[in-house]
């Protein structure tokens, strides 16, 4: 072998190992770095408006040293190791933001680069009861039946006993199971006993009405052009930026604070409306409004509004006898009418379980309102079994 072939055999004996050498260096690095993987959640489900349910704790297991990593979120939220055993590393999360909706998250090491990301379920109150409230009260006596045959089941996890399980992480989902269905059983609780009282009287000092043509069914047939002339609801007469309370505990589901007298120009008239058109109508009538699902399921629309306060927001949960909004004039295509008055109906929850409970704005403006079609004698009768005196 001569002296140029010895050279350059070394040379690429020299840069093969330099090569292999970065390439393990490379492959060993990229292992470590990418090794991480989630081997535990306390639970799914993270419960904002609950003490002791606004927190989670997950298990991530790596080579690589967790300690200084951190779990981040778009969300108000506080995370830290709180043990670590050989490849095992614990996490405590907890969330001080209860309007959190962003359920994505991830693990962070001390330069913020993001090394793995998972997913939670961010529950609210709102959200909850949103499901709840389309049950009728049998269902949600069946539900709750089941729930506390799962309680039963699960109840010696409640405090933790070695000789119960082998595994002390499977004790920790089980136990956070059990205060998961307590929690939603109180719920439950909560609905059907406000379910057996009576909505109170939405103005302050203010009896029911019974002039005749405050209540429902009464003619409106001035309004016979483009409505099905037929007054639906309940006015009660009172001042201007007088306050309306809650009359029930119960969740927003829509808001409109933007109403101008323009808004009367969009109403349809012809002589053929479609029972969309007669709907349409009235809802552009009512201007400022709020509407409410309460504790029975049903769908309350206040209207007339002025001020709507700030506090008052879709996805809010609002308890009976709260102060919410004040007064406005009556909406009819006169900017002069000055008749200021409450104006508001009960929309009765069919309970459709063919929607699979899912209801949207349009839905609650067909649902049939309450004391539909009955004789005005038979309504100033009854409606007390409904109302508070």
């Amino acid at each position: 072998m001569n002296k140029k072939s010895i050279i350059t055999w070394f040379t690429w004996i020299i840069t093969f190992s330099l090569v292999f050498w970065y390439t393990l260096v490379f492959a060993w690095t990229w292992i470590f770095d990418n090794n991480i993987s989630l081997s535990f959640k306390l639970s799914d489900n993270v419960y904002l408006d609950s003490i002791a349910l606004n927190k989670t704790k997950i298990l991530f297991k790596s080579w690589t040293d967790l300690t200084n990593y951190k779990i981040k979120s778009e969300c108000n939220i506080f995370s830290k190791m709180t043990n670590s055993k050989w490849w095992n590393y614990m996490f405590e999360l907890k969330f001080f933001d209860n309007d959190c909706e962003d359920n994505n998250f991830s693990l962070i090491n001390e330069k913020n680069e993001k090394k793995f990301d998972f997913k939670l379920n961010i529950l609210t109150e709102y959200w909850i009861l949103s499901k709840l409230l389309v049950i009728d009260t049998n269902e949600l006596l069946n539900f709750k039946n089941n729930l506390n045959k799962k309680i039963g089941i699960l109840s010696k996890y409640n405090l933790y006993d070695e000789s119960l399980v082998n595994d002390y992480y499977d004790f920790l989902k089980k136990n956070r199971s059990l205060q998961e269905w307590i929690y939603t059983i109180n719920l439950i609780n909560n609905i059907i006993d406000k379910r057996g009282e009576k909505y109170i009287v939405p103005v302050s000092w203010h009896n029911f009405p019974t002039n005749l043509s405050k209540i429902p069914n009464s003619s409106r047939l001035y309004r016979a052009e483009y409505t099905d002339w037929i007054h639906h609801w309940w006015d009660i007469d009172w001042k201007f930026w007088e306050q309306v309370i809650a009359l029930d505990d119960w969740i927003i589901v829509r808001t409109v604070s933007d109403f101008d007298f323009s808004d009367l120009d969009k109403l349809v008239k012809w002589k053929n409306l479609t029972n969309d058109d007669l709907v349409r109508n009235l809802d552009i009538l009512r201007g400022n409004q709020v509407w409410l699902m309460t504790m029975s399921g049903d769908v309350i629309f206040y209207s007339h509004l002025n001020e709507i306060f700030s506090n008052i927001n879709v996805w809010e949960v609002v308890k009976k006898w709260q102060p919410v909004w004040t007064i406005w004039k009556t909406w009819v295509p006169d900017q002069n009418y000055t008749d200021y008055h409450l104006h508001f109906e009960v929309q009765k929850n069919p309970f459709n379980l063919q929607k699979n409970q899912s209801y949207d704005i349009d839905d609650y403006l067909l649902w049939d309102w309450l004391f539909k079609w009955k004789k005005q004698d038979y309504i100033l009768e009854h409606q007390m079994e409904y109302f508070q005196n």
